[in-house]
């Protein structure tokens, strides 16, 4: 049976053990930039006391085609939408209308297409795939000559609570551990210090009646 109790931060729940704030409970997203690397963080807090975490990164490079070769070079610095590229790399490339396969060093990534083939230029589009490591790899080439690659960090899920303006994890998958996460509620978004190596992400909540389960 549940117990609600008023508070100056908003409505808590009581759960078993667990403290529920109802401002907080919803699905959120955004993202942080740091080190040439934009990292998104997707959290998903259920009225139940449990959640579910996704956080993804994005670099951005130059791409350009020779033969069976693509070129790569990693963007180090955007200035007035102008971006500097770094030193190019050279990759082994197999490309069709359904497959991308790309090779270096010994390693390989085998990558299926999303998007629709565009005649001439089969390298446009998204391509999907898992690294050696089976992270999700996404992979999408431009027209203008930028290749995004998005691949998931970490995917995780448990219970959690919600006490003197810190966000208590206990996560279950895919390997159990409690960790805490500052944060404070700022105009209608939710700003998380979810990394120490990483500045606060401002998370705005996405589509209030999608978070039910």
């Amino acid at each position: 049976m549940q117990a609600r109790l008023p508070l100056m931060l908003g409505v808590v729940t009581t759960l078993g053990t667990a403290l529920v704030n109802d401002d907080v409970v919803g699905r959120w997203a955004g993202e942080t930039f740091a080190a040439g690397t934009m990292t998104s963080l997707t959290l998903e807090l259920f009225p139940n006391g449990t959640y579910a975490r996704r956080i993804s990164s994005a670099t951005e490079f130059g791409w350009t085609r020779e033969g069976d070769l693509l070129l790569i070079a990693p963007a180090v610095s955007r200035v007035d939408q102008q971006v500097s590229y770094g030193k190019a790399a050279a990759v082994q490339m197999k490309v069709s209308k359904e497959e991308l396969v790309l090779s270096s060093g010994g390693h390989s990534i085998t990558m299926k297409r999303v998007t629709w083939p565009v005649e001439g230029a089969l390298l446009l589009g998204r391509w999907e795939g898992q690294s050696d490591l089976n992270e999700g790899v996404t992979q999408d080439f431009t027209a203008d000559g930028r290749l995004i690659v998005t691949v998931t960090v970490s995917k995780e899920a448990g219970r959690y609570s919600v006490a003197d303006n810190e966000i208590r994890f206990e996560e279950q998958i895919p390997i159990p551990g409690k960790k805490n996460s500052k944060f404070r509620m700022e105009r209608g978004k939710m700003i998380l210090y979810f990394a120490p190596q990483l500045p606060p992400i401002e998370l705005a909540r996405i589509l209030p009646d999608s978070t039910g389960r």
